[in-house]
């Protein structure tokens, strides 16, 4: 169950933006402070783990024992996690973990993979991500840096199919005569973001 601090329109989404990482990172102290568990698929180097760290490290339990973390370096190496994610939410029946992907389509448009491959490898990528949206498995995608690629604009309108893709802006605009919005709390909790 998604706890309810995070908004229902960012759990089976892509952020995409300048800020998704960013925002993708408060999105898991968050749940990490709300004693969620949470898995982080990192597949650009882009965890912060000393940020997360420092922000649970005043809770008055463990936070950082509800967090796990895998790497997939290769778009196959990513396709097979999405199998095990699958795979394993059937035997445990839980559904209580969040998946948190950093950053997964920039193995996808590596220079060593051909665009034939790439176009097949992200349809099944879809085709994956379809099946845990049927399995009520939660998952947030981040991707911090759009492509402008027509192959990854057609993978962002694939995934509109499945779920939602939220366009963050660089700043939110004025609200009361201030700027509102420019830190990732404020972004989650006050501004109704929609795809």
């Amino acid at each position: 169950m998604v706890p309810d601090i995070i908004p229902a329109n960012f759990i089976n989404t892509i952020v995409v933006g300048r800020k998704a990482n960013s925002l993708a990172h408060s999105l898991i102290e968050m749940l990490l402070a709300s004693r969620a568990q949470v898995h982080v698929i990192d597949c650009a180097i882009r965890l912060r783990g000393y940020q997360i760290a420092e922000a649970t490290r005043g809770l008055d339990f463990f936070a950082l024992h509800n967090i796990t973390i895998q790497r997939a370096f290769t778009p196959y190496q990513l396709l097979d996690l999405l199998t095990s994610i699958s795979a394993s939410s059937v035997k445990s029946n839980q559904h209580s973990r969040i998946n948190i992907f950093l950053a997964p389509s920039k193995q996808f448009f590596d220079g060593d993979v051909k665009k034939d491959e790439r176009i097949h490898l992200l349809k099944i990528l879809t085709q994956k991500l379809e099946r845990l949206v049927q399995m009520n498995i939660p998952f947030v995608f981040s991707e911090s840096t759009p492509k402008d690629d027509a192959t990854y604009l057609q993978y962002l309108v694939n995934l509109q199919k499945i779920g939602k893709v939220i366009q963050i802006p660089n700043m939110i605009t004025q609200k009361n005569g201030g700027i509102y919005g420019q830190d990732d709390h404020s972004l989650l909790s006050a501004n109704p973001i929609t795809g």
